[in-house]
C-alpha cells in the first residue's frame, strides 16, 4: 500500500508541477505574444508590446521595397526614405488582447504561424512627398493621354481614338505606394498609375456630338438678298463647325464674318458708285453718297451661328441690315439733279412729276455729287452757315452736312451758269413754285441722285 501510495504522490506532485507551469506561462502570455505569432513576416512571439513595437519600428525602416513598369524595375527604398515613423502599439495591443493566453500549449504544437498585417503604416507626409516628386518617373519620352475627340476631315467628322499613354499620375502613385506599404508588397507594380483620359472613343456624349456635327454639316443655308440668292458652299459650312475643348458643338464666329463680309462686299450699295440712266445724259456714274445699305456682319454672324446650332431660320434668309434703299435700292421713284445741265427732275415710279431749271453750288461751295436720300421735310427753316442766316419756306435735307433743296426767292432766275455767278453754298435752290410742289409730293426716304 505504501509503494502505491507513493507513485500516487508522484504523479500528484507531476501534476501539480505542470499545472503550476502551464499556469506560470500563461499568466506570462497575459503580456506577450503567444508563440508563432508574426506580423508582417517578423516573428514576435514572447515579446512584450513595447518591444514587438521597437522591433517594428526598425523593421519598416529598414525593410526594403522594389518598384516596377511592366516587369522593369524603377527605383528601389526603404521605409525610412518615405518618413515612415510608426507606432504600433494601438494594433499590437489589440493583437495581444484578441489572443487567448491559455492557449499556448496548443500555439507551441501548431506548425503554422498565426500571421497579422498591420494596416495603415503612418509616415512623414511632407517627406513622403519630397520623395515622389524627385522620383525618376518624368521625361519627355513618356507619352501624354488624350482624350478621345471627335476630328474634323476633309469629308465631315470622325472619331479619333483616345491616347492612352504611359505618363505617371504621381497622386496614384503615392497611393499606390501607400498600399502597398500597408499590404505588406515588397514589389510594386506601378503600371497601374498612368493617367488616364477622361473620354473614350465610345463615350455617349462624345458620339452624340459626332451625329450633332454630322447633321448640322449636312444644312442647306441660303440667303435672299434684295432678291439675290446666295448658298453657303458646303465646304464653308464644314469649316464653321467644330468641337470645342470642353467637348461643346460650335460655330466659328469669326469664319461665318468672314463669309458675310464677302456677302456685303458683293451686294451693300453703301459708299458704292453706281451707274445711272439719267434723263439728259444717258448713262452716267453716280459717286457715293449717303444712301444705300450694308449687312451689319457683325449683328448678323452671331445670328447665324445661333440659328445654324437650332436649325432655325436657313432658308431665304434676310440678313440683318443698316441704312436705306434694301431691296429696291434707288427703284424708280427719285429725284434727279443733274449739275451740268442745272436742272432737276422727280419721278414717281417711274412717271415724271415734275421737272425745273435749279441754282446749285457756286464753284467754291460746290453741290457735292453723290446718292443721298431726303431724311427730313422742315416748314419755314433758317439755313445757316459761318457767314449767313438764311430763312427758307420749304426744306428738304439731303445730306449730313448741311445740303439740301429749298426755295430761293432771290434768285433772278435758274439754270444755265448762274451757279457760277449767283450760286449757292452747296444748297440745290429751286423756284418757290416748284418747291411747294415737290415738297408736298415727294417723301421722307426719296432717294436724290446728284451728278
Amino acid at each position: 500500500m505504501s509503494q502505491k501510495k507513493t507513485i500516487i504522490g508522484l504523479i500528484a506532485a507531476i501534476v501539480v508541477v505542470i499545472a503550476g507551469i502551464y499556469i506560470f506561462k500563461s499568466i506570462g502570455y497575459q503580456n506577450k505574444f503567444l508563440p508563432n505569432t508574426v506580423v508582417d513576416g517578423l516573428a514576435i512571439e514572447n515579446k512584450t508590446v513595447s518591444e514587438a513595437n521597437n522591433e517594428l519600428k526598425n523593421h519598416y525602416q529598414n525593410k526594403e521595397f522594389s518598384a516596377t513598369e511592366n516587369g522593369k524595375e524603377l527605383f528601389t527604398f526603404k521605409g525610412v526614405d518615405i518618413g515612415i515613423t510608426d507606432d504600433f502599439t494601438k494594433d499590437l495591443t489589440k493583437l495581444k488582447n484578441d489572443q487567448n493566453g491559455w492557449s499556448w500549449p496548443v500555439r507551441m504544437l501548431k506548425k503554422t504561424s498565426t500571421k497579422s498585417e498591420l494596416k495603415d503604416v503612418t509616415y512623414d507626409q511632407a517627406t513622403f512627398d519630397q520623395f515622389v516628386e524627385n522620383l525618376p518617373l518624368t521625361n519627355e519620352s513618356r507619352v501624354k493621354p488624350e482624350n478621345a475627340k471627335v476630328e474634323k476631315t476633309a469629308a465631315g467628322f470622325t472619331i479619333e481614338k483616345e491616347v492612352m499613354g504611359d505618363t505617371f499620375d504621381l497622386d496614384k502613385v503615392k497611393k499606390v505606394l501607400a498600399e502597398s506599404i500597408n499590404s505588406g508588397n515588397t514589389k510594386i507594380k506601378l503600371e497601374t498609375s498612368y493617367q488616364k483620359p477622361t473620354v473614350m472613343s465610345d463615350d455617349a456624349g462624345l458620339k452624340e456630338r459626332l451625329a450633332k456635327l454630322e447633321s448640322l454639316s449636312k444644312l442647306t443655308i441660303t440667303y435672299n438678298i434684295s432678291g439675290q440668292k446666295e448658298t453657303v458652299p458646303p465646304a464653308t459650312l464644314l469649316s464653321w463647325l467644330s468641337e470645342s475643348p470642353e467637348g461643346e458643338v460650335t460655330v466659328d464666329q469669326a469664319g461665318v464674318k468672314v463669309y458675310l463680309q464677302g456677302l456685303s462686299d458683293k451686294h451693300s450699295t453703301y459708299e458704292k458708285t453706281r451707274t445711272f440712266k439719267s434723263t439728259r445724259r444717258g448713262e452716267v456714274q453716280v459717286p457715293a453718297g449717303t444712301y444705300g445699305w450694308t449687312l451689319q456682319v457683325d449683328k448678323e454672324a452671331p445670328a447665324l451661328a445661333a440659328d445654324i446650332l437650332t436649325k432655325t431660320d436657313l432658308q431665304d434668309r434676310k440678313p440683318i441690315v443698316a441704312g436705306s434703299g434694301y431691296g429696291v435700292d434707288v427703284g424708280n421713284t427719285y429725284i434727279e439733279v443733274d449739275l451740268v445741265n442745272q436742272h432737276m427732275w422727280y419721278y414717281r415710279e417711274g412717271a415724271l412729276v415734275l421737272e425745273t431749271d435749279v441754282v446749285t453750288g457756286k464753284p467754291a461751295t460746290p453741290t457735292p455729287a453723290g446718292v443721298f436720300s431726303v431724311w427730313n421735310k422742315e416748314r419755314n427753316a433758317t439755313l445757316k452757315g459761318e457767314d449767313y442766316a438764311t430763312p427758307v419756306d420749304h426744306w428738304m435735307p439731303i445730306d449730313w452736312n448741311g445740303v439740301g433743296i429749298h426755295d430761293s426767292p432771290w434768285q433772278p432766275a435758274y439754270g444755265g451758269t448762274l451757279y457760277q455767278t449767283v450760286g449757292s453754298h452747296g444748297c440745290i435752290n429751286t423756284p418757290p413754285a416748284v418747291m411747294v410742289e415737290l415738297y408736298e409730293k415727294a417723301d421722307l426716304g426719296t432717294p436724290v441722285l446728284v451728278f
